[in-house]
């Protein structure tokens, strides 16, 4: 009996990033450097990264802690990686045909939580900026 073979994975697309983004709160879709990107309350959590030689087709960009990418990068090289332009920034570009979508959802989340969290902290620091001001008059 010939064996079945089992139904191909569809590698997933920028399509898929962006109907996950648009699924968290406080999120829009805008260009960043003239592409695609999701923000939360004004801060990028995931763009799709300019066409060039060095950037695998259908990819995204996601910040992340530079501590948070080495793991990943030792992890699951397949999956994640970097470009010359991208090792400078806290961040890692992920190759969208490789990765399932649940764990896309996860790296997505994490994202948006921590431009949420950086949101924050910028708030707080303009609070205590405005209150050091007041005190000194």
């Amino acid at each position: 009996m010939p064996k079945k073979k089992s139904p191909r994975r569809r590698g997933l697309t920028f399509k898929d990033v962006r109907n996950i983004a648009l699924s968290m709160p406080e999120v829009e879709e805008t260009t960043s450097w003239g592409m695609p990107s999701f923000k939360a309350s004004k801060t990028i959590f995931a763009i799709e990264p300019h066409p060039r030689p060095d950037v695998a087709p259908n990819s995204v960009g996601v910040p992340m802690s530079f501590e948070e990418r080495a793991r990943r990068l030792d992890a699951h090289p397949e999956i994640y990686y970097l470009t010359d332009h991208w090792a400078k920034y806290p961040g890692v570009l992920v190759r969208l045909s490789s990765i399932g979508r649940d764990e896309l959802r996860e790296i997505l989340s994490a994202a948006w939580h921590h431009a949420m969290e950086r949101i924050s902290a910028r708030k707080a620091r303009s609070k205590t900026k405005a209150r050091t001001r007041r005190g000194r008059r």
